[in-house]
């Protein structure tokens, strides 16, 4: 990317140099050949001038003196010429300037205007036409001719340095430029590398105050993806660790109360089967739940709509599970509106969500549950309230996340497969719903889910 900006940058200063220096010597080019051409006309007007003299005089023509009059105006050749315009004869009094041939010299024209002057092989040449005729009627004419200026004069040099000076400046300032832009993309593209290779703590280092906005953003969203790939990370490990315990807790129990039935190292043999039907019903809706998960990760899994009464489905999910919040003490109570509230889903995965709130608030609630039912303008909200310890701050907002470990403590009665949550925000996404918490720690806990209103 470097090279190429870098060659790019040059490039274009290059091209438009050569168009610029291009126009430029031409048009200097010019400028030396009329310039050159007006020098020329001017002397061969004061030799013709000085001709004229003579031959007003009727004195005879002086090469030497046309010769000083050339030398003076630094003139470098020069050529006399007679024309008689009747016998169209043309006589050389002195060898005309290389390149000039006499074919060359329009004396019609030249009679008419009084000179000519035209370029040949880098040289000016200039052809004026004495004033005065000779006796017999003919012309002098006197052609001078000199070369053009240096072609590189002083300002086509000092352009000539200067378009020098801007190449090697384009190239310093694109390779600061280029190394500037590039540095970023290639600390990506290493922070990438890092991180497919599996460090995740790899991380970009923060751009410059006055760096583009756009190279900010790369950085910001790569380094967040970082940070989303290293917390990911994490939580698969707790969320393995976490298993291997929930699996382990009871598989110990299970074990042990197995090996006392049959050593016969037990008082109470139906102590220990029904720790062992508990255990392998806490087993079985880990399992089922973990089985639950896979298949809403993978969307294996239906969803058959119907207008429902989220009403009636709370109250039936209630019912079912008040049997278990009063073991607890708990007392569960339900508040709705006398009228249905009509919902589109499905009435089972409804039940399921209903179900898993309840038991979560059971786990935690002290003495009371409320489940509330209530229309809003912009959907039907369902919203289950405990008055619980609370949570934290710090674990609100992990605490949909599949067997996230909290700063609480449970207690004893607090058993669950620490999937139910999880479940809840997966099936309520997937019915175009939402899911929202509250808390305050040493407050108790909301959790609400709002459906959408049947149009």
């Amino acid at each position: 990317m470097q090279k190429r900006l870098v060659l790019s940058f040059v490039g274009v200063v290059v091209i438009g140099l050569l168009i610029a220096g291009l126009g430029t010597f031409l048009q200097a080019g010019l400028d030396r050949s009329q310039h050159t051409q007006k020098e020329l006309i001017d002397t061969a007007r004061s030799t013709t001038a000085f001709l004229s003299d003579s031959l007003g005089d009727r004195r005879p023509l002086s090469r030497e003196r046309v010769k000083t009059i050339t030398e003076i105006s630094k003139v470098n050749e020069y050529g006399i010429i007679i024309f008689n315009p009747a016998s169209r004869q043309q006589t050389i009094l002195s060898d005309l300037p290389t390149g000039v041939e006499p074919k060359e010299l329009d004396f019609e024209v030249l009679a008419e205007r009084g000179y000519l002057s035209g370029t040949k092989d880098g040289r000016v040449w200039v052809a004026a036409l004495a004033e005065e005729k000779l006796d017999n009627g003919a012309y002098a004419v006197v052609v001078l001719s000199d070369e053009f200026d240096d072609v590189l004069g002083d300002a086509d040099r000092w352009f000539l340095f200067a378009a020098i000076f801007a190449v090697c400046l384009a190239a310093i300032v694109a390779a600061w430029l280029g190394k500037r832009f590039s540095r970023p993309v290639i600390d990506a593209a290493r922070t990438a590398r890092s991180l497919a290779s599996g460090d995740l703590s790899a991380r970009l280092p923060e751009l410059p105050k006055g760096s583009s906005e756009e190279t900010s953003d790369l950085i910001l969203a790569i380094n967040s993806m970082a940070e989303s790939m290293e917390r990911a990370r994490g939580v698969e490990r707790q969320f393995l660790l976490s298993v291997s315990h929930d699996l382990r807790t009871p598989m110990t129990s299970i074990q042990g109360y197995a090996e006392a039935i049959i050593d016969e190292a037990t008082d109470d043999p139906q102590h220990a089967g029904r720790v062992i039907l508990a255990e392998s019903r806490r087993l079985d809706r880990l399992v089922s739940d973990l089985l639950e998960l896979a298949r809403l990760d993978a969307q294996h899994f239906t969803l058959v709509f119907s207008q429902i009464d989220l009403i009636d489905i709370a109250r039936k999910s209630a019912d079912s599970l008040r049997l278990s919040a009063s073991k607890m003490k708990v007392d569960l109570v339900v508040a709705s509106p006398p009228e249905p509230l009509l919902i589109e889903g499905d009435p089972d995965r409804i039940g399921q969500v209903i179900s898993n709130l309840l038991e979560n608030a059971i786990r935690y609630a002290n003495t009371k549950i409320v489940l509330n039912v209530r229309s809003l303008d912009d959907g039907i909200e369902l919203s289950v309230t405990d008055d619980g310890p609370g949570i934290s701050t710090e674990d609100l907002p992990h605490v949909f996340e599949r067997l996230y470990v909290s700063r609480h403590q449970p207690l004893e009665r607090e058993s669950g497969s620490g999937l139910g949550l999880a479940i809840v925000k997966e099936l309520v996404t997937a019915m175009g719903g939402e899911v929202q918490i509250f808390s305050t720690l040493g407050s108790g806990t909301t959790i609400k889910v709002i459906f959408p209103k049947i149009n």
